[in-house]
């Protein structure tokens, strides 16, 4: 087995090969779950990490001033910079009132210094909207039991207490949980959901 690197470009080609994975229904389910949680003013400065084309700003005040960061240079645009989370992100600090970051953190092989650079690129009380797989879903409990290889990139899995607990050792206050859908995409809440997403507010 080749060991890919943080920030290296064989982690970057990685996920350029699976940049057309996606289900446009069940991205429509996350955005319009995260939006919701998020509660983003129409004048914010967001930043959307892992963003591929930036379907989130549909889900958005119009009036927003929106930044997005992807890994895959398939993505690049005016509004969307390339760049690896790993690597950091390259903005000065308390730059945005919001960040998105929507099932991203179980892809990254440092999540706390992940959690480290949103938090020094938010201002205070700035929001954290971050989603990842919910452990506890019937998908995923079938594949560990019938032990399926993992073909997402996924590294981690978070439970709320690790998410918590994360985000508690990073400046951030947990501040509200929501599910996003089953499948086929249906809306569902956490405990059911496919994903989870947490608000965090930096503290």
């Amino acid at each position: 087995m080749t060991r890919i690197a943080p920030g290296s470009e064989e982690l970057q080609g990685f996920y350029r090969a699976r940049s057309g994975w996606r289900s446009r229904g069940e991205e429509r389910m996350r955005f319009r779950a995260a939006a919701r949680l998020a509660r983003v003013a129409p004048d914010a400065a967001v930043l959307d990490i892992g963003c591929r084309d930036g379907g989130l700003q549909a889900y958005l005040p119009p009036g927003i001033r929106y930044q997005g960061m992807d890994i895959s240079p398939e993505f690049a645009a005016p509004a969307i910079v390339i760049q690896d989370i790993s690597a950091g992100i390259p903005f000065p600090d308390a730059s945005f009132d919001h960040v998105f970051c929507i099932e991203v953190l179980e892809h990254v092989p440092n999540p706390f210094g992940a959690l480290t650079e949103i938090h020094r690129v938010l201002r205070p009380g700035g929001v954290l909207a971050l989603s990842v797989p919910n452990p506890y879903h019937a998908k995923e409990l079938i594949w560990n039991l019938l032990r399926i290889p993992d073909r997402q990139g996924h590294i981690y899995g978070w439970t709320r207490q690790n998410m918590t607990k994360l985000g508690e050792m990073n400046g951030f206050r947990l501040d509200g949980v929501a599910g996003t859908y089953l499948h086929p995409p249906i809306p569902m809440f956490a405990l059911l959901a496919r994903s989870i997403i947490y608000r965090f507010v930096k503290v």
